[in-house]
């Protein structure tokens, strides 16, 4: 394995990463969805889904991401989620848990595409409109998952 040398190598690794996150939401986040039974979330959820999809598609406009290996912190994210749907019994409970889970997802997302966007801004700035725009609809789907949480959060019977 060779070293990275580069602000640009390290942006193109930088966005394969992102790219890699983005199919992953893609095509795990619709069970998630299903598996939460406040109709808010499920939105939310879906919500996120199509933007992850735009979102890989400007990617795919940046540059070519081919052979990108496997994104370690997101699957990560999502096979926590996967077990919590799994484990946890359906409703508030569920939902929280599984808000907890995304926001895990959306806080590596935003840690991440700051770090392309520190690097495209000297290395590539045409690229900024597009991280920009999802930078922003990663920290909005975020904060309404933060919103959420207080809601739904708030009414778990103890036991």
């Amino acid at each position: 394995m060779s070293l990275t040398a580069s602000r640009a190598a390290l942006l193109h690794i930088a966005l394969q990463d992102l790219r890699a996150g983005k199919q992953l939401l893609v095509t795990r986040l619709e069970p998630l969805a299903d598996a939460a039974s406040d109709p808010a979330l499920q939105e939310v959820i879906e919500r996120d889904r199509f933007n992850a999809k735009r979102h890989a598609a400007r990617f795919d406009e940046m540059a070519t991401l081919d052979g990108a290996p496997e994104n370690l912190w997101m699957t990560g994210i999502l096979n926590d989620a996967d077990r919590d749907a799994q484990s946890h019994q359906r409703g508030p409970l569920l939902d929280t848990a599984l808000i907890g889970a995304l926001r895990k997802a959306k806080a590596a997302e935003i840690v991440s595409i700051e770090t392309a966007m520190a690097l495209a801004a000297s290395e590539a700035p045409a690229m900024m409109p597009a991280l920009t725009a999802n930078h922003a609809e990663d920290r909005a789907v975020e904060m309404r998952l933060a919103r959420l949480l207080g809601t739904i959060g708030g009414h778990i019977p103890v036991i």
